[in-house]
C-alpha cells in the first residue's frame, strides 16, 4: 500500500471491507455480502486447498499430509478453514487485529476447535517465543503486499519454523505487467500520498488505500530456499490482472546438497 505503513493498510480494511481485502472481487464488498457470497468466499479457499494439495503429492510427496499447519498472512480465514477441516491444528498470523477478529469469529460459527490465531509483525515474535514447529507452511496472495526487504526477513523466520521433512507452499509476484505512465502515477503517490485520497474523491469512492504490489527477486528467493535446505521444489506460475508471480512449492529435506 502506498501510505508507506502496510500494517496499518491492513488494518484498515480489515476493519471497513476485511473479506474484499482478502480477494478484491466486487461481490466480496462489504456492502454485498450475504450468506450466498460468504459461502461462495469460503468455496474459493476450500478449492485452493484441493488444487495445492494435489501439486504437492504429484511433485513432491505422494504421501504427504499436513498435520500442523501454519498460514501467513490468514486474514479472515479463508484457508485457515479448510486446513482445520484436515489438520490436527492450524495456526493463523496476520497483521490486523480486526481480521484476526473476524478469522476467529468464523471458525467458532463452523465449530472449529483445533484453530489458533496470533498477531504478526515482522519477527513474528509472539509465534517464535512458542518454539512451536509446523510441518506445514502456506501464504497465498501475501508477500505481494510486503516491501521485499522485509518479505525476506519474514521468510526466513517462516523456513526456521518449518519441519524437516514439512512443505512449504508460499506465492510472491516478481513481475508488474504496466505502463510508463502507471509506474509514474505510482511513484507520484508514494511521493505524495495525498493523490490517494484524490483519486477516490474524483472517482465518487470511499478512501480505501492502494493495495502495495511488490516483485520479489526470484534468484534471491531461491537462495534462501536452499540456504535453508528446502531443496525439494516445484514452480507453478500465477497472474493476478498486472501481477506475474510463481507458487513455490517445496520440501525441507534438512540436510544440503552433498
Amino acid at each position: 500500500m502506498l501510505s508507506g505503513n502496510t500494517d496499518y493498510d491492513w488494518e484498515f480494511y480489515g476493519k471497513t471491507n476485511p473479506y474484499f481485502g482478502v480477494v478484491s472481487w466486487d461481490k466480496f464488498k462489504q456492502e454485498n455480502l450475504s450468506a450466498e457470497t460468504l459461502e461462495e468466499f469460503f468455496e474459493t479457499g476450500q478449492q485452493h486447498v484441493n488444487r495445492i494439495l494435489k501439486v504437492v503429492h504429484e511433485q513432491l510427496d505422494p504421501a504427504f499430509r499436513p498435520q500442523d499447519a501454519l498460514d501467513f498472512g490468514c486474514g479472515v480465514g479463508r484457508i485457515v478453514v479448510p486446513l482445520a477441516q484436515i489438520c490436527e491444528s492450524v495456526t493463523g498470523v496476520d497483521v490486523s487485529e480486526s481480521m484476526l477478529k473476524e478469522a476467529k469469529k468464523n471458525c467458532q460459527e463452523k465449530a472449529l476447535s483445533n484453530t489458533n490465531f496470533v498477531k504478526g509483525n515482522d519477527s513474528l515474535s509472539d509465534l517464535v517465543a512458542t518454539g512451536k514447529k509446523f510441518n506445514f507452511i502456506h501464504s497465498f496472495i501475501v508477500f505481494q503486499h510486503i516491501p521485499c526487504d522485509r518479505g525476506e526477513a519474514i521468510l526466513k523466520t517462516l523456513l526456521g519454523m518449518l519441519e524437516d521433512g514439512g512443505v512449504g507452499v508460499l506465492h510472491f509476484t516478481y513481475f508488474k505487467k504496466i505502463s510508463s505512465l502507471s509506474k509514474l502515477m505510482i511513484s507520484l503517490a508514494k511521493i505524495f500520498p495525498f493523490l490517494v485520497r484524490l483519486r477516490s474523491l474524483v472517482k465518487g469512492e470511499a478512501y480505501r488505500p492502494m493495495m502495495q504490489m511488490n516483485a520479489y527477486d526470484l534468484n534471491s528467493l531461491f537462495h534462501i530456499l536452499q540456504e535453508h535446505h528446502c531443496l525439494h521444489a516445484a514452480v507453478r506460475f500465477t497472474c493476478h490482472w498486472q501481477d506475474e508471480g510463481v507458487i513455490l512449492f517445496f520440501q525441507k529435506t534438512g540436510q544440503p546438497i552433498p
